[in-house]
């Protein structure tokens, strides 16, 4: 993976006057993925690098060992409640328990 990245500051959500800028260079199949995601998700590219940075490298110590914000952190999509209860009854249906 070729990236290089030029930082020139931290980013923050809170006070855009104060935000510093950082410019990427990716593989262009990188970034299609990256896109194809950010759609997915309604957010930004830059949305997700954010997020990825915050949540790789700069992650508080105490939610670092905290399960329920390991898993917060995820960012599942789940199938609707409706289709689960489907495949719930299903599998009982057919013996599995």
């Amino acid at each position: 993976m070729n990236m290089c990245i030029f930082m020139m500051g931290a980013d923050t959500e809170v006070d855009m006057a104060h935000t510093r800028h950082a410019h990427i260079l990716m593989e262009p199949l990188e970034y299609e993925q990256l896109e194809r995601i950010a759609r997915q998700r309604r957010t930004s590219v830059a949305e997700l690098i954010r997020r990825a940075v915050r949540e790789s490298y700069l992650q508080q110590p105490s939610a670092e060992g905290d399960p329920v914000a390991r898993l917060a952190a995820l960012q599942l999509e789940l199938p609707r409640w409706e289709e689960l209860a489907r495949e719930l009854d299903e599998a009982y249906d057919g013996g599995v328990r």
